[in-house]
């Protein structure tokens, strides 16, 4: 209700110089697309840089990043003999970015016209480290999963945002579009990039743990509306559960890794950060509660009298649930398609996906990127 967008402060001469990076792994064209999204914006390009990272990809990827390169003088490529993950590729990209603010888009997104002048409009404030935009799925996708997926993005990523965005307190900037104050981020970078969890190397939910560190040091972190960017989305159930289960294992750490700073800081009593404390605790709740009810739902079953009453009273309540995210989205988008989406995201999640974060929970430890494992056929389908 209280969510603003940020209107155009800037023109062609008072904007800030800025750094695009897209980290690269078995992209093949759709790297190539991406650029050419980026270099047809409407930025000034005498005040653009794009750094493209190739990390150690064994298929087409190289190939067509040298291609984008001939396309403008404003393109650096930064080719990695060996794969290194994704962080290693931002964490060298924010090192050789020579802007006063850095971008992220994935290799596989492409960017709107005024995307990035969007981006950068809410830095006019000193006070802000980081803007989050608006991810949509490609729209030649219409795929049940990639429709069901674009239900779950407009309203437990894009609406969410809003509401922490109110209060400066954005949890995630997605790597697939977002933009950062290099002054913010540079101080932070190292502890970022060796972040370990259980002992272990964090190579996955590096958008969750940036944001992490930002707001710990004080800088507010908002969604800017928009901003957009559209991207793949995974097109068969499993690619839907692997993309998830990413980001449910990084969700659940970076919560456990939030809760010191959280907590210490809900002594305050500010506004910011009472918001902050609750919108911890809620998400704390969203991932615990499967663990709670599909085990009490299974044992419900079986021991029923009337597996009919019991079965109606799960789809009766999904239902219900659904109401939320599909006047969301009806009220966001103005789409009675996408309304309809929502109801159908409703069953599909209780039944088909919530079983992701009890699985999460038992393989916390791993950092497998799951999407973007090696096979031998490399010919790249949106993951």
């Amino acid at each position: 209700l209280f969510y603003h967008k940020y209107e155009d402060v800037y023109d062609d001469n008072t904007i800030p110089a800025c750094t695009v990076l897209v980290p690269a792994y078995n992209e093949g064209k759709h790297v190539y697309d991406t650029i050419l999204s980026i270099l047809d914006s409407d930025y000034p390009k005498s005040k653009l840089e794009i750094i493209a990272i190739n990390d150690g990809s064994y298929d087409d990827t190289l190939k067509y990043l040298i291609e984008a390169q001939k396309l403008s003088s404003n393109i650096v490529v930064i080719n990695l003999e060996k794969n290194q993950g994704k962080k290693h590729a931002l964490y060298l990209g924010m090192k050789r970015a020579k802007s006063d603010f850095i971008a992220t888009v994935d290799s596989d997104s492409i960017v709107e016209k005024n995307t990035l002048r969007k981006l950068l409009q809410p830095f006019i404030d000193s006070k802000i480290g980081a803007v989050a935009g608006t991810i949509t799925g490609k729209r030649e996708s219409t795929n049940i999963h990639v429709c069901l997926l674009d239900v779950m993005l407009i309203f437990g990523c894009e609406f969410l945002r809003k509401a922490q965005s109110v209060t400066g307190n954005v949890f995630c900037t997605p790597g697939a579009l977002s933009c950062y104050r290099k002054s913010a981020i540079m101080p932070i970078i190292d502890e970022w990039l060796k972040q370990r969890f259980l002992g272990e190397d964090a190579r996955i939910g590096e958008d969750r743990a940036i944001a992490t560190l930002l707001l710990k040091n004080g800088y507010l972190i908002v969604h800017q509306d928009e901003a957009k960017a559209q991207t793949c989305l995974p097109q068969s159930y499993w690619g839907v559960c692997k993309m998830l289960l990413r980001w449910t294992r990084s969700d659940i750490r970076e919560n456990i890794l939030m809760a010191p700073f959280v907590i210490s800081q809900f002594k305050q009593y500010s506004l910011r950060y009472i918001v902050l404390f609750f919108h911890w605790i809620f998400l704390f709740i969203n991932m615990l509660l499967p663990v709670i009810f599909i085990p009490l739902g299974i044992y419900s079953l079986v021991v029923t009298d009337c597996i009919t009453i019991q079965l109606s009273l799960y789809c009766f309540s999904s239902f219900i649930w659904s109401l939320i995210p599909a006047i969301v989205c009806y009220n966001e988008k103005k789409s009675l398609r996408k309304t309809i989406w929502a109801f159908a995201f409703g069953f599909y999640s209780l039944i088909g996906l919530s079983w992701l974060s009890i699985y999460a929970l038992f393989t916390i430890k791993n950092s497998k990127w799951l999407t973007r494992e090696r096979t031998l056929n490399v010919s790249k389908k949106c993951l």
